[in-house]
């Protein structure tokens, strides 16, 4: 799952620290949760993570004390454990919002069971869209978003796109026109239809067929 795979960006698959070692224990236990009193109980564990190693994730390096390190040139202190901190906020922020075990919400779990994981959704959606964007790269913003709505329609339950594209004729249908003499072709008075037969014909904009070169 995502945290997991972020738990490992942050700290490795072989934490150099015991604290870090300890963290990643804990969100690899992360799949082995099924059922709200074990939730309540990896969150307790957490906490307890939290209370043994608070200094630890607390501590700075100041610029002064380390001025070979890049970041001195940019800032005058930085987390030392920055990485660790990063992991434990990201798992703190993520139970207390009900994102990390929203499968046990009651309110979604109405409908039936909820997967655990959004491997599905991963594997299933977003994968859909990513391609679709990867497809016709170079479109602008609202394009891109037009193409991944229309993506995610044609794969629901029953996309019927004739009755929107029908209802946009209508709408189109609807919209006022300029009053035309009886022989409108659809362009106005700029551009006239090409005769090359007709000796009145005057140099301007006509209606051309063939390729453009």
């Amino acid at each position: 799952m995502h945290v997991q795979r972020n738990t490992r960006a942050d700290l490795t698959s072989r934490p150099r620290l015991q604290a870090g070692r300890e963290l990643k224990e804990l969100s690899d236990a992360l799949t082995s949760v099924r059922t709200a009193g074990q939730a309540a109980q990896w969150a307790g564990a957490l906490n307890a993570w939290h209370g043994r190693w608070r200094d630890f994730i607390a501590e700075r390096t100041w610029a002064k004390d380390d001025p070979a390190n890049p970041k001195a040139s940019r800032q005058e202190w930085w987390w030392t454990h920055g990485e660790l901190r990063r992991c434990y906020r990201r798992l703190e922020r993520l139970f207390r919002e009900g994102k990390l075990f929203a499968f046990l919400d009651p309110g979604l779990l109405a409908g039936g069971p909820v997967p655990r994981t959004s491997n599905l959704l991963e594997g299933g959606i977003n994968s859909l869209v990513k391609r679709t964007l990867l497809e016709h790269h170079g479109l602008p913003e609202e394009h891109m978003r037009r193409a991944c709505e229309w993506r995610c329609y044609m794969r629901s339950h029953a996309p019927d796109p004739y009755a929107l594209i029908a209802g946009l004729e209508q709408a189109a249908g609807t919209q006022d026109r300029e009053p035309t003499d009886g022989n409108d072709d659809g362009y106005g008075d700029g551009i006239q239809a090409n005769n090359h037969d007709d000796p009145t014909n005057e140099p301007g904009f006509y209606i051309r067929k063939g390729h453009v070169h």
